[in-house]
């Protein structure tokens, strides 16, 4: 291991908090100087990043060189840049009024030397800015073992159908479709990035965005395409119902739903991530900071975060920080990172052998079928199993449980960083487990 990866501290910096494996003589040159904090020999390190963020090349509103500042300078390790139906490579210019506040800034803080512009002939008092690519500022924030920047893009169909991609170096294509094709232009996709990584070797697969954003997916929709590893059980964007209402399912109701009838199948798990969907850098519900996962990775590159969430080694967080999280096969254990004064609630959840499969519509206040709408399902799905209120919250499997996910949720509210506004309690999600076959 890379020994400034190692003498890096602990930070508790906008809820992340990291561990490592120290050498004997690391451990007691931090002990001498009293940084040894919480973490022992032998642990990992957890490095905090978002992976659907938009700038000025899509649909965001600051330039990409700021967006990545923002969050290197809000504790996070690493930042996928993940525009509409691009990538930040190749030549692009947008156009802005001479006095726009934003270029204003850019300029001021960048220095013209940086930025290039030229008169926009087609609007007057408007110039055009040529915006970076990711590989001419990546250099300006990257440090080994310290900050990533990931190229990555959103895949995004017609009628709300999104995939965030992590890890591409080229555009895969969208599919085109009609709002009676959405479980189609999900499958298309899910091949297209097969093909991708067949045919360059790289590693990068789709998360399934914001399903809930116009109501546009369902949890049948995603249960037809078994290829399906990750999605967005938490989206930061003010518009994509996290929570369902009172007659459509929450993506934690739809988690559920899913993972059940996997399991049940000997079926691929599904795991869920949380993020920003950052847009808004100046006010706005799209803010940065709200969503984040936490990737157990000894190394801070592309490679090892992709191998954590390959293989389910990560957590989603809206605030709630974790120590670590290990599994022996039968029994689930959390070490939770709590801070004086606060509670925790940890629930333990899980959908049983032999459930009741069945389903019915969903129906609105009038009695009315609900058009394009996960179905409603037994309670035997996604039950609380047991709950737990320490800081050191257990599980063990007796036998029949299909699947055990955890949610951990906080007396602290979880604050928009950008407007104070008070959207929840914290929370953090431990992905499924499932008991290892004797």
């Amino acid at each position: 291991m890379n020994r400034n990866f190692s003498l890096k501290l602990v930070s508790r910096l906008m809820g992340g908090v990291f561990c490592y494996g120290f050498g004997k003589s690391v451990i007691f040159l931090l002990m001498a100087i009293g940084f040894l904090g919480s973490c022992s020999e032998g642990e990992s390190r957890y490095v905090k990043g978002n992976v659907h963020t938009h700038t000025y090349w899509s649909d965001g509103d600051d330039f990409p060189e700021r967006v990545a500042r923002w969050y290197k300078d809000h504790g996070y390790d690493f930042l996928v840049m993940t525009d509409h139906n691009m990538i930040l490579e190749g030549e692009k210019w947008r156009s802005f009024p001479e006095g726009h506040e934003v270029l204003a800034k850019y300029r001021e803080e960048f220095g013209d030397e940086w930025v290039i512009m030229r008169p926009d002939t087609a609007k007057e008092g408007n110039v055009l800015v040529r915006l970076k690519t990711l590989d001419e500022f990546r250099n300006l924030y990257e440090r080994q073992d310290s900050f990533l920047l990931v190229m990555g893009n959103e895949i995004s169909n017609p009628h709300a159908v999104h995939l965030v991609t992590i890890n591409k170096d080229r555009v895969v294509p969208y599919t085109k479709g009609t709002a009676d094709e959405r479980e189609f232009m999900i499958s298309e996709t899910v091949r297209l990035m097969a093909d991708y990584r067949k045919e360059t070797g790289i590693n990068s697969f789709p998360v399934l965005a914001h399903p809930n954003f116009t109501w546009a997916l369902t949890a049948e929709m995603i249960l037809n395409n078994p290829d399906i590893r990750f999605f967005e059980v938490y989206n930061g964007h003010p518009l994509v119902n996290n929570e369902g209402d009172g007659s459509r399912a929450g993506t934690e109701r739809m988690w559920d739903i899913i993972l059940a009838h996997r399991t049940a199948s000997d079926g691929l798990l599904l795991y869920g991530l949380a993020t920003d969907d950052a847009h808004n850098y100046h006010g706005g519900g799209a803010g940065p900071g709200k969503g984040w996962i936490m990737v157990r990775s000894d190394e801070l590159t592309t490679d090892g975060i992709l191998q954590g969430l390959d293989s389910g080694d990560f957590y989603a967080s809206t605030g709630v920080v974790l120590k670590g999280i290990s599994f022996d096969g039968k029994k689930l254990s959390i070490r939770i990172d709590g801070d004086p004064g606060t509670e925790y609630s940890t629930e333990f959840i899980g959908t049983r052998k032999g459930f009741d499969p069945s389903s019915t519509a969903a129906l609105d206040s009038a009695g009315l079928e609900i058009p394009n709408t996960t179905r409603v399902y037994s309670n035997e799905i996604g039950a609380i199993l047991a709950a737990d209120a320490s800081l050191n919250p257990s599980y063990t499997f007796t036998g029949d449980e299909l699947y055990v996910r955890v949610r951990i949720t906080s007396s602290k509210d979880h604050l928009d960083p950008n407007s104070g506004k008070v959207l929840g309690k914290q929370k953090a999600w431990v992905q499924p487990h499932i008991a290892a076959k004797r």
